[in-house]
């Protein structure tokens, strides 16, 4: 690839030395540290692309669009103090982050008295080692993550039918879901559970069409990372994968049905290495009963001013001293588990709960003004479901229920990853502020389904196809994306 030769790289090259230059003479160092650190993770990401043949000129844009949406949020909330919807679990992790960087640069290599409940703020605190103990750090590389992320959607969306300029349309549609722009941006875990998620799910679809032991090895650790980081999310990527694997491998039924009792028996050990026991049987024995179900939906995340919940469940005082979240009671909302009268109770209550986790926050549960930035996520969403939906009815009309199932077998994987994900979400939580942000790898997959089918992919075509064709395309010298494949 000639860098120089094409419009796009090179006007990114450009005002990424600019942003280097302002970062020498007008910002910190810290930006300055964080740009040099981004920028090496930048060249081995776009090296790995290139030596698997990945390296094109849509890949390359898309990665850019994504990081530099990112990077740009980053810097206004970093330096003019934006959080338009209060501050998070980010203020914790910076304080963790910076006990770890003191340890390090002490030669101490050992996290003894540290309170930390995951390693995500041990991993930002090792990046500080290396750069400055700065948020502004953690955020720039956030926005790294959210641009691998949206590649990862992107080659997930490919191999499982869909054209490569639909899929390169969804990815931008992804880059500016609302959730995933403002939480993507932030240090927070889930910017790192996000590409994960969406990497085991290419490597399932993988395994799925061509089965490798190294692929699985792959799978396995990832799953045991989204596991510790956010243990439902990786419950939900493994019995997925599990279910999937049965009923669609494309290997034949006799090896399907042995590899798939192997993968039951080793996969229960990814939460096993961490402390969590065979297939999660520490925190599900906790987690799935009546009082801790009823505990969680009407007292942690209920809407009490004295009694508010950090977004791992860590009961906090507002009242009290240290770290509270109770900014977080105007966001929750009541529905109880119902747990207590009867089953058929419980099962309604629950479907209301799973209702305003796939679809929520809805109009009448915002309580204040700066709520109403949710429904500039809600109501896009509701109209690219619908898309999704008609598209897979028009599908299901023209090709026929058994052709189009067949064809498109290997999407099952992503509504089921998200079902599930949903379904143990809306479990437990009923605060939005909290839902909109652990959704985001459930949406976004659901989000790949887009342009599965012709239907969906004309109706892009209709939609785009002047801003697309006559200048998009013009402009990058993307001739290539006019040709489906």
């Amino acid at each position: 690839m000639k860098i120089f030769e094409n419009k796009l790289l090179s006007t990114v090259l450009t005002l990424f030395l600019i942003f280097v230059f302002l970062a020498i003479f007008y910002f910190d160092k810290a930006l300055l540290a964080g740009l040099i650190f981004v920028g090496i993770l930048i060249a081995f990401t776009f090296l790995t692309l290139k030596k698997y043949n990945l390296l094109n000129k849509q890949v390359s844009i898309i990665f850019w669009f994504a990081f530099l949406t990112h990077f740009s949020l980053a810097l206004l909330m970093y330096y003019l103090n934006f959080h338009p919807l209060g501050q998070g679990d980010f203020i914790l992790y910076q304080e963790i982050a910076e006990k770890v960087f003191q340890r390090i640069r002490s030669g101490i290599f050992y996290l003894d008295g540290l309170n930390y409940l995951h390693y995500y703020p041990v991993l930002i605190g090792a990046i500080y080692s290396l750069t400055m103990p700065k948020m502004i750090i953690g955020q720039i590389f956030s926005a790294w993550l959210a641009g691998i992320s949206v590649l990862f959607a992107y080659f997930l969306m490919v191999e499982i039918g869909s054209s490569k300029k639909t899929a390169f349309l969804v990815s931008a549609i992804i880059c500016f879901y609302p959730s995933f722009i403002y939480f993507g941006s932030l240090m927070l875990k889930d910017t790192v559970v996000l590409p994960l998620v969406l990497f085991g799910l290419l490597l399932s679809v993988r395994m799925f069409k061509n089965y490798s032991p190294l692929k699985f090895f792959a799978f396995f650790i990832i799953l045991t990372f989204i596991i510790h980081l956010r243990f439902y999310i990786g419950f939900a990527l493994m019995f997925s994968f599990i279910f999937c694997w049965f009923l669609i491998s494309n290997l034949k039924i006799k090896k399907r049905i042995v590899y798939g009792f192997i993968f039951i028996f080793i996969l229960g050990f990814c939460p096993y290495i961490i402390g969590y026991g065979y297939y999660g049987s520490v925190p599900l024995k906790g987690y799935l009963n009546k009082k801790t179900i009823t505990t969680y939906r009407e007292i942690v995340y209920a809407p009490n001013p004295s009694v508010v919940s950090n977004a791992e469940g860590v009961l906090t005082s507002s009242s009290g001293s240290g770290y509270s979240y109770s900014s977080g009671v105007e966001s929750s909302f009541v529905i109880k588990t119902g747990l207590e009268e009867s089953n058929a109770k419980f099962i309604k209550n629950y479907f209301v709960s799973f209702v305003c986790a796939f679809l929520g926050p809805f109009p009448w549960q915002l309580k204040t003004s700066k709520h109403l930035l949710f429904l500039i996520e809600t109501i896009p969403w509701y109209f690219l479901l619908c898309l999704i939906l008609w598209g897979i009815f028009k599908s299901f009309k023209t090709t026929g229920f058994f052709l189009t199932v067949s064809h498109y077998r290997f999407s099952l994987i992503l509504l089921l990853f998200s079902a599930i994900a949903l379904g143990a979400l809306s479990l437990f939580i009923n605060n939005f502020g909290i839902i909109v942000r652990i959704r985001i790898p459930a949406v976004i997959s659901l989000l790949c389904l887009l342009g599965l089918d012709k239907n969906i992919d004309n109706i892009i075509n209709k939609l785009t196809n002047y801003l697309y064709e006559k200048k998009f395309v013009k402009f990058f010298s993307l001739s290539g994306l006019r040709r489906k494949s």
